[in-house]
């Protein structure tokens, strides 16, 4: 090396010691002959212990360690060993208080015609450039507008995405020169308010921006000079239009959904009374009135009046307004009354005047849910009237009234059982009848039973049943199925005594059968009488006494008066006995 090439060198190295970068001058064998202070700074050396040193050392204990990124620190330390060029190269680094920072690295040459293998490793600590990096591209991409203005308000600086990195449009301007007067008055206010007490304000502002109103989130903050004193102020102003809409959006929708849980909480508890065992009808209509005000937008100032069959249960004071709604209550496709829902003072127009859709739609829901429950209640009442005139009618009965069902056995029995089976009918509740028959009425009584659970009606049914007290009685059943969802559950039977019907058909049968023998016998009787009495007759005709002879006479004539009088009984014992056969008497 000439001592103009050292001359040259030391003159370059005086250059690059005034530099704000790290600079180190490495020979052929990598060995360290300079290193300016800043470089010293960026690894906390002194910047005598590096002559000499390897360069590879002094960066694998200084540097690379510190690169987070591995792929950089391998690159590096390739272009190390190797010697090759290294073109800037940008390293994010931890120091050892845990603070981050950008480093970029490069090697060059220091002479290319020097031919002597020097070359030159540049840091530069790049942390702010590239931190200033970061936040241009992010404002770059943000829709936040920041500015700055002195403190006569006039704008200094502005970064405003849509227009750009510096809004020249505003700079040098107030805000009653940019803005319409009304949004520059509140404008103004706040950053006066700013300039005034130092403090930070936050507020929402409506600005006119073209033919638009946009609401910006403002943030206003007092620019201080270096003695601490408020020079101005910056700001920051995000467009929350869309938000507001939507927080707007959702409060109604909000709002909406609450009035639908009214609605819903109200036909709920209108349901639930509906449920409440033994209301009344005039209970359970005077409890909806004072229910249905909890179903519209303004209960206070609504009042209900519901009509049925002339009668009126109200709640508040229902009186003629211009803001009403109706709704018809039917039975049975019969008009019985309504329902009217008012409003005792104007309130806003909504679907139907001063109402909502969906009110009229709980309205009718309403009026069609009382109808269907006056319609049940007054069938409950028939149908308990019906039972009432039926279990009186059972109770009164003479003959025997049971209700059996296939599961749980005999549940009612009438009071004629005890008259009857001498059993109290508390007694015979579970048991079967079956449990009552003689065996040899079961397979008649069988019979009749699988006819039953067939759905078939028993009628006539005979069988002979034992009594509490041990005697027979003889009944005659009349039987049909209890059906319930299509399936046989059970059957009710009505039976009567009729031992004694069947004790008079044995007398019956048994006079009858007496009467026939005692006619055989008459006839055969006459029969037997007539043919002497001829003789007699003749033997008469013979005599030559003729007095003998009509005395004999005489008595033949008064046994024939008595046998035609028994022939005539005979023939109306015939004519009485066809009678009674005839007619089953």
């Amino acid at each position: 090396m000439t001592d103009s090439d050292q001359d040259r060198i030391l003159y370059d190295l005086l250059v690059f010691d005034t530099l704000g970068d790290g600079l180190l001058v490495v020979n052929g064998d990598r060995r360290i002959l300079w290193c300016n202070p800043v470089l010293a700074r960026i690894f906390a050396i002194r910047q005598e212990e590096t002559i000499g040193m390897d360069a590879r050392s002094l960066l694998g204990r200084c540097l690379l360690p510190a690169i987070e990124d591995e792929a950089s620190a391998r690159l590096i330390q390739q272009t190390l060993e190797s010697g090759a060029d290294l073109p800037s190269l940008l390293c994010r680094t931890r120091t050892p208080d845990g603070s981050q920072r950008w480093l970029l690295v490069s090697v060059i040459p220091a002479h290319a015609d020097t031919g002597n293998g020097l070359r030159v490793i540049r840091i530069r600590d790049a942390t702010g450039d590239e931190t200033a990096h970061h936040f241009r591209t992010a404002l770059d991409q943000s829709p936040v507008v920041v500015f700055a203005q002195d403190r006569d308000l006039r704008y200094t600086w502005s970064h405003n995405q849509q227009l750009g990195p510096t809004d020249t449009s505003i700079l040098g301007r107030t805000d009653p020169e940019v803005f319409p007067p009304d949004d520059a008055a509140r404008l103004t206010a706040l950053k006066r308010r700013v300039l005034e007490t130092g403090d930070i304000v936050r507020a929402e502002a409506a600005l006119t921006v073209g033919n638009e109103v946009h609401i910006r989130d403002l943030t206003l903050k007092p620019l201080r000079d270096a003695g601490g004193s408020v020079v101005g102020i910056t700001g920051t102003a995000f467009d929350v239009t869309e938000r507001d809409r939507a927080e707007g959006t959702l409060q109604k929708r909000t709002y909406d959904l609450d009035q639908r849980m009214d609605e819903l909480r109200c036909l709920y508890t209108i349901t639930h009374l509906v449920e409440v065992p033994g209301i009344t009808l005039d209970a359970l209509l005077q409890a909806v009135a004072d229910t249905l005000p909890s179903g519209w937008q303004y209960p206070d100032d609504t009042a209900v009046r519901i009509t049925v069959d002339g009668r009126e249960y109200r709640r508040g004071d229902p009186r003629e307004t211009p803001w009403n709604q109706k709704s018809p209550i039917v039975v049975h496709g019969v008009r019985v009354g309504g329902v009217e829902v008012q409003y005792i003072a104007k309130k806003p127009e909504a679907a139907e005047g001063p109402f909502l859709r969906e009110e009229r739609m709980l309205l009718d829901a309403v009026a069609e849910r009382l109808g269907r429950v006056i319609e049940r209640l007054r069938a409950e009442a028939a149908l308990q009237k019906s039972e009432e005139m039926f279990r009186g009618i059972a109770q009164r009965s003479f003959d025997l009234i049971v209700t059996l069902y296939l599961v749980g056995g005999l549940n009612y029995a009438s009071p004629a059982v005890e008259r009857i089976l001498g059993y109290h009918p508390e007694e015979m509740a579970g048991t079967d009848l079956e449990d009552y028959i003689l065996p040899s009425s079961l397979p008649a009584w069988g019979e009749g039973r699988r006819k039953v659970l067939r759905g078939e009606q028993v009628e006539g049914l005979r069988v002979e049943v034992r009594r509490k007290d041990g005697e027979i009685t003889i009944l005659e059943l009349s039987e049909s199925p209890i059906v319930e969802n299509g399936a046989v559950v059970g059957f009710q039977a009505v039976g009567r005594d009729i031992s004694e019907r069947i004790l008079y058909e044995r007398l019956r049968e048994q006079a009858l059968d007496l009467n026939a023998r005692n006619i055989a016998q008459f006839a055969v009787l006459a029969d037997h009488v007539r043919h002497p009495l001829q003789v007699v007759m003749g033997v008469a005709d013979l005599l030559d006494d003729e007095e003998t002879a009509e005395k004999l006479r005489e008595q033949v004539r008064r046994i024939n008066m008595r046998i035609s009088q028994l022939d005539r009984e005979w023939l109306e014992s015939r004519k009485i006995r066809e009678f009674l056969k005839r007619y089953e008497l």
